[in-house]
């Protein structure tokens, strides 16, 4: 792997709430309709990758979290490694994530930890990649996934995978 001048990054990964959710019928996918109103937050993970020698690693600062291709961070550099015909698996790349968003709390924090991923791996990997296709690549690792390329305020859509931004929303509190 060439190691250009990039030989670290850091990305932070946003939550996000759901300001309003409206789930509509089943659809022929076997999920839901759905019409929300993503808000982006400023508690957020931070992702730092750092290019090195050797097999693909990822660790947390949360123990609970999976260090395993279960994590959705460790599936966006598989994706990404496959989308650019890269051969064998994911190498040459630590990634440490420090937690701050809590776990299984409907903040998001995996699917926005695997937008910062393909992220990052793109400033390492192939910096010219259009942010178009990270979003795309997002959205097969899970729904809400692509809100993380806009973030702000957004209407989400479909399996909440329709993401349009909104006008930015007054600054307020969020009480979780």
């Amino acid at each position: 792997m060439k190691h250009g001048p990039l030989a670290a990054v850091r990305v932070r990964a946003h939550a996000k709430v759901n300001l309003s959710l409206r789930v509509g019928g089943l659809r022929a996918d076997g999920y839901h309709d759905l019409r929300t109103v993503f808000q982006a937050l400023a508690l957020h993970d931070t992702l730092t990758f750092v290019a090195r020698p050797g097999p693909f690693v990822l660790e947390s600062s949360d123990a609970r979290l999976p260090a395993d291709p279960g994590n959705l961070a460790w599936r966006a550099a598989d994706l990404l490694w496959q989308h650019l015909r890269r051969d064998g698996p994911v190498r040459d790349v630590a990634v440490h994530i420090e937690k701050r968003i809590p776990m299984r709390a409907g903040l998001g924090g995996g699917s926005a930890d695997a937008a910062a991923a393909l992220l990052g791996f793109a400033r390492l990997w192939d910096p010219q990649l259009p942010p178009s296709d990270l979003a795309a690549l997002g959205r097969r690792l899970g729904a809400d996934v692509g809100f993380f390329f806009t973030g702000g305020a957004a209407l989400g859509l479909g399996r909440g995978d329709e993401i349009y931004p909104l006008a930015d929303l007054p600054r307020l509190g969020v009480l979780l």
